[in-house]
């Protein structure tokens, strides 16, 4: 998956709003059945249920062969779902404004998606926006949920104990990587790029031999991961030294605790002076210690594309003039490739994973997780047809022929099966490219593209191996905004917006430009908020989290 760094527009107010309009919800949030169509489980029968209309709502591009993938659904599951998916596909702001504003009309959805990195998730379930799901999984009568949902699984995936999301995942982490043109690498006599030093000379390469070309194509958040500090080895800090890593309400506080775990030692975030960072642990007892990788992308600024914060620009880039494609995922170089050998049958991609050095090297445990999925759907408190829409849910991963359908397409057409667990593409596999990050990844339904060198075959194996990862500290920490909704409303979109310059290093001056956005941000609540993160990341160490 490609994450974007989306740019808020200005419907805040409305969020505003809508919290006082439901707060009434929140009494009741820990109801199961709120939303729901009926108090137990659809009942074993023969017969043919009333039709039912699902609207899901989902973001990005509207696959074009969609129709065909419902049609066959229909045809297969009329005598036992008989029910008939309504999916709507929006830009990502035009989808959360939607959201937002259904919730607070009233007007029904019955399936949406909702993760971690979008920062809304936990705010949204603090609020009493969407249905507790506990009663559909690890249950008889959703045979498919429970076989691919286990317990282990959701247990990581929990809320305040209970079951909110219905996690997506075909690993833990879908490594971010720069999918480099081997063709071009092989020109310039270099073997495959192994090291950040071997990256650096490649890009190098490439501005004084081939100056009509971008060293690294980048979107709107950058070089993803780009001199991220590694923390392994740490349970005395859990680091968050860019947006989209926040676990405390979208605003990123790295917060530092006592060696033996119990106590809270500060919470810091960009721009904020050193002093608050004194009496981290070493080697993160500065600012710089954790946000240098901000002074690090305005060094490579030379090598990325003039307007990377515009969507229309970084459209118009000729595929063919990229020396690299610097903001995208192990998984999907796949699709790049496809797409770059339709201009260029000759050129070809190879991954450069972006984390540390010791996950370039596949080494076991280098990875760290929460254990919390990557993406999640979720059902609105606004549904009436929560059991029949855990049926279908139920249906999607009861078997590998039902999952390939909605994942891949019509096999045959859009994908050829090879080996076990293994799909190759075809020339109709761009009619239907499904997120499937949005409705199907799953670790053991879906499949590996086969056609992916050796290297990225080996990443792929390595990354769905769970002794891959570390566990982070404060994995289970789950920050409650309600307290502080009205001051996080004021910052984070003005964070945002300073994100965005920031890690596409667009400010030469990045360091004084952080500490002035910084005084803003304190003027704004940043310290209110500072002090309830420290507040809610003691309480839950007293109760004995880690």
């Amino acid at each position: 998956m490609k994450y974007q760094r989306f740019r808020l527009v200005p419907w805040l107010l409305i969020v505003f709003s809508l919290n006082l309009l439901l707060s009434a919800c929140q009494e009741n949030v820990n109801s199961p059945n709120r939303g729901s169509s009926s108090t137990g489980n659809l009942p074993v029968t023969s017969d043919i249920p009333d039709p039912v209309k699902l609207k899901v709502m989902l973001f990005g591009d509207r696959p074009i062969d969609m129709d065909q993938i419902l049609q066959k659904f229909e045809q297969m599951t009329h005598a036992t779902l008989n029910t008939t998916l309504q999916f709507e596909f929006s830009p990502y702001l035009e989808n959360e404004k939607k959201m937002m504003l259904r919730m607070s009309t009233g007007e029904p959805v019955d399936l949406m998606f909702d993760a971690p990195w979008t920062k809304h998730l936990f705010n949204n379930v603090s609020m009493g926006y969407y249905q507790q799901l506990d009663k559909y999984f690890n249950n008889d009568h959703y045979p498919g949920l429970k076989k691919a949902f286990p317990k282990e699984m959701m247990d990581s995936n929990t809320i305040n104990g209970h079951i909110y999301t219905i996690p997506l995942l075909d690993s833990y982490y879908d490594p971010p990587a720069i999918a480099v043109r081997k063709d071009i690498r092989e020109s310039l006599g270099m073997k495959p790029l192994e090291t950040m030093n071997d990256l650096t000379t490649y890009f190098d390469k490439v501005l004084h031999q081939f100056p009509d070309k971008i060293p690294a194509v980048i979107g709107s958040r950058g070089i993803f991961r780009l001199g991220i500090p590694d923390a392994k080895g740490h349970s005395d800090i859990r680091l968050a030294p860019m947006m989209s890593d926040s676990f405390t309400g979208g605003i990123p506080f790295s917060v530092a605790l006592s060696k033996d775990g119990k106590k809270v030692i500060g919470a810091a975030t960009i721009g904020d002076p050193d002093s608050e960072f004194a009496d981290f642990p070493a080697p993160f007892n500065s600012h710089d210690a954790i946000y240098e990788h901000f002074g690090t992308r305005v060094q490579f600024r030379k090598y990325n594309n003039a307007n990377p914060l515009s969507s229309e620009a970084e459209t118009a880039l000729d595929l063919s003039k990229a020396a690299s494609q610097a903001d995208t995922t192990l998984s999907g170089i796949a699709r790049l490739r496809q797409d770059l050998q339709r201009v260029n049958p000759e050129a070809d991609y190879e991954p450069f994973l972006l984390g540390s050095q010791a996950q370039r090297d596949m080494q076991p445990a280098s990875i760290g997780t929460t254990f919390w999925a990557n993406n999640s759907l979720v059902i609105p408190v606004t549904s009436k047809n929560t059991d029949r829409t855990m049926k279908f849910l139920d249906w999607l991963f009861s078997s590998q022929e039902n999952h390939d359908l909605f994942e891949l397409g019509i096999e045959g057409e859009h994908w050829v099966m090879d080996g076990v667990g293994g799909y190759k593409l075809t020339a109709e596999s761009p009619q239907y490219r499904f997120p499937g990050y949005e409705l199907t990844n799953h670790s053991t339904l879906s499949r590996i593209f086969t056609d992916n060198d050796l290297k990225t075959l080996a990443y792929l194996k390595w990354a769905r191996n769970n002794e891959s990862y570390y566990q982070l500290p404060l994995s289970g920490f789950i920050f409650n905004s309600a307290s502080v909704a009205t001051e996080i409303a004021k910052v984070k979109p003005v964070m945002l917006q300073a994100s965005d310059l920031l890690m596409t290093g667009m400010v030469k001056e990045w360091k004084d430009y952080a500490r002035e956005q910084n005084k803003k941000w304190r003027t704004q609540g940043l310290d209110t908020i500072r002090q309830e993160v420290v507040k809610q990341v003691q309480a839950y160490l007293d109760a004995g989290g880690k």
